[in-house]
């Protein structure tokens, strides 16, 4: 098996779902199979729509309900994105999920799925068991959660605890197995912890339960010795807080934005395709798929996001990566790569988090103020392109133009989007030494080199650049961002169209 654990195991995903199903989760898994009506506490269906003589449509544009006309709830929770697929496209990754099973699966018959008189006794087992305190169940949706409240549980009194028959045992230091306790006597909240993730009906143990529905309920998670120590530690660390309120990490300068941010990363799964952090691994970079030279083919590395972006470009993007609204079915900026960023359905205060959170990594300052570029005079134009289109340093032989023919190799963004998307300083520091910022990344280095208190192209020069005292790499990058399509289209030809670049 391959790829991440952030999300469901998909490698025998064809022995559970059926086809429309998954279909649909795939085109759009924000859309509900039912809206839900808060007024009547139930999911409406074709018959509720029929009484009416309305077709069974909803969706953000039709989210009243037929019956009295109170807003329906039309999209479910989940932090699964839109990939922007056509109706084809999720039929194939639906066709090819329904292969990813077990050759020799094969399960009874359920002939008891028709018995109605099973449908009574089912809730009874649902509500008892608290199912729906996790799951969304249809009818179910009031029902309270089961388990005991544990905001506090750190702080509660060894007496409130039950130890049941191994009340005296955990005083001996006797484990519930019958061996000795390495640390001893276990009579205290660790030890009810340790023992009740191990094995949650340990405290039913030698208790005489004939009836099932008295016996515990806690299902077993399905945890590693890790796992428990970690659950123990934050649960004895679940107290009432007595600490001072200066004692408690709650930063309030950039640190904050960071704090933040990182709930939004981690509950999105964003290193699951990124590298955000300096050494962290995203899963993608694991891939076959994307090792030696089509690492290339990877999502752009992050760790200086917020340095190199304009962060109300930025806000644009997160709200809508396609960057179109009619042509969605697309990567906005990096058409070329094999993977396509996808749509998040992320809230204002999301992407408002996230913004913040990129600029306090690279430690920006607040507010943001774009930096103004002196004009380009005629003579630097000409200079410039002739950098541009060196043999040296051709720019367009990996960048894309939004030429079908050019772009066909292309492995780096257009350069027209660069006046609006990224920042000059961050530019000139990325072409003056791309590998400081990106190790391993296929722009090359030593383009530059210092010369006194500014960067000279270390290619050949033109004679125009002859006298020249101005700093080569700023002048390239003033020139990319007056770039215009028509200035592009000039120059494609004059390089040829396959390289690297980012």
């Amino acid at each position: 098996m391959v790829g991440g654990d952030f999300a469901a195991n998909l490698s025998r995903v064809g022995e559970k779902d059926n086809y429309d199903y998954l279909v649909r989760w795939i085109l759009n898994p924000r859309v509900r199979t039912r809206p839900y009506s808060p007024s009547e506490k139930k999911d409406l269906g074709p018959e509720d729509y029929a009484k009416h003589n309305l077709p069974f449509v909803f969706d953000l544009d039709h989210s009243r309900s037929p019956n009295d006309g109170h807003e329906l709830v039309v999209q479910q929770m989940t932090v699964m994105p839109s990939l922007r697929l056509t109706v084809d496209d999720a039929r194939d990754i639906a066709s090819f999920l329904l292969t990813q099973k077990h050759a020799d699966a094969s399960y009874a018959p359920a002939d008891f799925m028709d018995d109605p008189k099973l449908k009574a006794q089912g809730k009874v087992l649902i509500q008892h068991y608290g199912c729906a305190g996790c799951h969304e169940i249809s009818g179910m949706e009031d029902e309270g959660r089961i388990g005991t409240e544990l905001t506090n549980e750190g702080s509660k009194p060894i007496e409130r605890l039950d130890f049941a028959l191994y009340t005296e045992d955990a005083k001996l230091g006797v484990l519930p197995d019958g061996k000795k306790s390495p640390r001893g006597a276990w009579y205290d909240l660790k030890g009810f912890f340790e023992n009740k993730l191990t094995d949650p009906a340990v405290f039913d143990h030698g208790k005489y339960k004939p009836d099932p529905m008295d016996r515990l309920r806690m299902p077993k998670p399905n945890v590693t010795k890790e796992d428990i120590d970690a659950l123990t530690t934050f649960l004895l660390g679940s107290t009432d807080p007595t600490l001072p309120q200066e004692y408690m990490y709650k930063p309030a300068d950039q640190r904050a934005a960071i704090q933040k941010g990182w709930w939004i990363v981690t509950k999105y799964n964003c290193i699951g395709c990124h590298q955000i952090g300096i050494g962290q691994k995203s899963v993608l970079m694991g891939l076959p798929q994307f090792q030696s030279e089509n690492k290339q083919n990877l999502p752009p590395v992050l760790t200086s996001e917020g340095a190199r972006v304009n962060p109300e470009w930025l806000k644009s993007f997160l709200a809508n990566p396609a960057l179109s609204t009619t042509d969605v079915n697309r990567n906005g900026i990096r058409s070329y790569l094999q993977v396509r960023m996808p749509t998040f359905f992320l809230s204002d205060d999301e992407i408002r988090t996230l913004v913040l959170f990129f600029e306090a990594m690279s430690s920006q300052p607040q507010p943001f103020i774009p930096q103004k570029l002196p004009p380009i005079t005629t003579a630097e134009k000409d200079m410039a392109r002739q950098l541009f289109t060196s043999t040296a340093a051709p720019c367009l032989k990996c960048h894309a133009t939004g030429d079908a023919g050019h772009d066909k190799n292309a492995i780096a963004p257009n350069f027209l989007f660069a006046k609006e998307r990224l920042q000059p300083a961050w530019t000139e520091r990325w072409i003056t030494n791309p590998a400081l910022i990106i190790p391993g990344t296929a722009m090359p280095s030593g383009l530059f080199k210092r010369d006194g208190d500014h960067w000279v192209f270390s290619g050949p020069l033109p004679p125009s650049f002859h006298g020249y005292a101005g700093d080569h790499a700023n002048l390239l990058v003033r020139y990319m961002f007056q770039l215009t399509p028509e200035e592009q289209r000039s120059l494609v030809g004059r390089t040829p169209s396959s390289g690297s670049g980012n």
